[in-house]
C-alpha cells in the first residue's frame, strides 16, 4: 500500500495513502493533515498505511447521521428486520434519535454526546427542547426500560456503521445503558388455570378455541392467529407452526415467517383439543353457508364474521377483559406461554421438549425467562426440608 507526503506550508504536511479504487474506478485514497517536521511526519506517513491497512480509517467522507440512517433503512432496516420490529425502530428513531443526532456528523458522535442524550431523555425539563420529526416538542420524560431499548438501537445501528466501514469504533459501546430492574412475569398456576377453563365453556367458541390452543401449546400470539385449517392435523393430535399474522396501520393484517427458524415446529395436542377443533370446524362450516358468496376465504382458523382474518390484537383484548370480569389476577395474552411452559416444567417434562414445543433454540431461554415454580410445588418444597430433618413425635 503506498504512501506519500505532500508540503502544504511551513512544517505543514499531508499525509496521502492510496488503497486501490473505488467503485468508480477512480483511485481511492485516504489523506490526513500534520503539524510537524519532516522527520516526524515520515513517522506518522507510517502510522498512517498501517490504520489504513487495518481498516482503522473509515471509507469515503463523513457523513451526518440522518444520512447514514437513511442507508440503514435502506441496507439493512428494511430487508432484515420483521415489518413490526422495523416500524416500531422507525418510530423510536423519528421521534427522539433523529431530532438529537440527525445533524451529527457521525464520525464526531461521543460517548458524552450519548450520555446526555440519555439524560435528556429522563429529564422532565431537558426533554422539553426536543422536537420529533413532525416539530412538536416532546413532554414527556421516559422510563429507564424504554431509554434502554434506545441504547440498544443506537448501539446496533452504529455497529453497522463500525461494520460498513464508514466509522472506526462504536462509541455506544462506551457508555453503561441504563440499569433496568428484570420485569416480574405473570402466569397463572395449575389451580388459576383451572378455574379459566370452567370459565371458558360458556364463552363463544372462537375465544374458547384461542385461549385452549395457547394454554395447551404455549404459541406465541401471531402465531396463533397465523393457524390455518391444512395446520391442524387431527388424525395424528399435531398442530404445525410455519407463519405469523401481524398488523400494521400501512398493511392492514399480514403473514409473515414466524420469529425464527426454530419457530417453525409440530407441537403434539391431547384429545381434549382436537375434539374442541372438530366442534370449531363444524361451527366454521355453518358460518360458510350462512354468509355464502360473500364469504371471504382465507382458511384462516380465527376470523371475522364474514372469514376475514381477524386482527391478530382482538384475542388478546378479549382475553385481558374476561380475566378481570372472572376475577383471575389480570395477565396478558403472553403470560399464557408463560404458564404453559412453567405447568409442563412442574410435571417433570424435559425441559428440552418444552423449549422445543415453544421454538426456542436455546433450553436457556425456557429456563430463563418461562419457568417459575407454582404454588402447589412451592409449598411441597417448603415441607421437605422439615419431614426429612425435623422429628415428629406422637402423642
Amino acid at each position: 500500500m503506498a504512501g506519500s507526503i505532500e508540503k502544504r506550508g511551513k512544517n505543514t504536511y499531508r499525509l496521502v495513502v492510496s488503497c486501490g479504487y473505488n467503485l468508480d474506478g477512480k483511485p481511492a485514497k485516504h489523506t490526513r493533515t500534520v503539524h510537524c517536521s519532516k522527520k516526524e511526519a515520515e513517522i506518522e506517513l507510517a502510522k498512517f498505511v498501517t490504520e489504513v491497512q487495518n481498516g482503522m480509517v473509515p471509507e469515503g467522507k463523513s457523513i451526518t447521521f440522518a444520512e447514514f440512517t437513511e442507508i440503514w433503512k435502506r441496507d439493512y432496516g428494511s430487508k432484515e428486520l420483521a415489518p413490526t420490529t422495523y416500524a416500531r425502530y422507525l418510530g423510536i428513531l423519528n421521534t427522539r434519535i433523529l431530532p438529537y443526532f440527525g445533524k451529527f456528523r457521525l464520525d464526531k458522535i461521543k460517548p458524552t454526546d450519548i450520555m446526555k442524550f440519555y439524560d435528556m431523555l429522563e429529564n422532565d425539563t431537558q426533554i422539553r427542547r426536543l422536537k420529533n420529526n413532525k416539530g412538536e416538542r416532546l413532554t414527556r420524560p421516559l422510563s429507564k426500560k424504554t431509554i434502554l431499548e434506545h441504547h440498544r438501537l443506537l448501539r446496533a445501528m452504529l455497529h453497522k456503521a463500525v461494520y460498513w466501514q464508514l466509522i472506526v469504533n462504536n462509541p455506544a459501546e462506551r457508555v453503561q445503558p441504563p440499569k433496568t430492574r428484570k420485569p416480574k412475569r405473570k402466569y397463572y398456576d395449575d389451580e388459576q388455570c383451572k378455574i379459566l377453563l370452567e370459565n371458558l365453556k360458556d364463552q363463544e367458541i372462537k375465544y374458547k378455541v384461542a385461549i385452549i390452543i395457547t394454554i395447551f401449546t404455549g404459541v406465541r400470539l401471531g402465531e396463533l392467529m397465523g393457524l390455518e385449517w391444512t395446520d391442524i392435523d387431527f388424525k395424528n393430535g399435531i398442530i404445525s407452526i410455519n407463519k405469523a399474522s401481524q398488523y400494521l396501520s400501512e398493511k392492514g393484517v399480514f403473514t409473515k415467517d414466524p420469529k425464527t427458524e426454530s419457530s417453525i415446529r409440530d407441537v403434539a395436542i391431547p384429545q381434549f383439543v382436537i375434539s374442541l377443533l372438530e366442534e370449531y370446524k363444524y361451527w366454521y362450516e355453518e358460518q360458510k353457508l350462512l354468509y355464502g358468496e360473500l364469504w371471504h376465504e382465507s382458511n384462516r382458523l380465527f376470523i371475522q364474521s364474514d372469514g376475514k382474518p381477524m386482527h391478530p390484537n382482538t384475542i388478546s383484548k378479549w382475553f385481558v377483559k374476561f380475566v378481570e370480569k372472572i376475577g383471575l389476577p389480570v395477565i396478558n395474552f403472553h403470560g399464557l406461554r408463560h404458564t404453559n411452559a412453567t405447568l409442563l416444567i412442574s410435571q417433570n417434562i424435559d425441559v428440552a421438549v418444552v423449549a422445543a414445543r415453544l421454538g426456542h433454540a436455546q433450553i436457556t431461554t425456557t429456563l430463563n425467562f418461562y419457568v417459575h415454580p407454582v404454588v402447589s410445588h412451592n409449598k411441597v418444597a417448603g415441607n421437605t426440608l422439615q419431614n426429612l430433618l425435623i422429628s415428629q413425635k406422637n402423642d
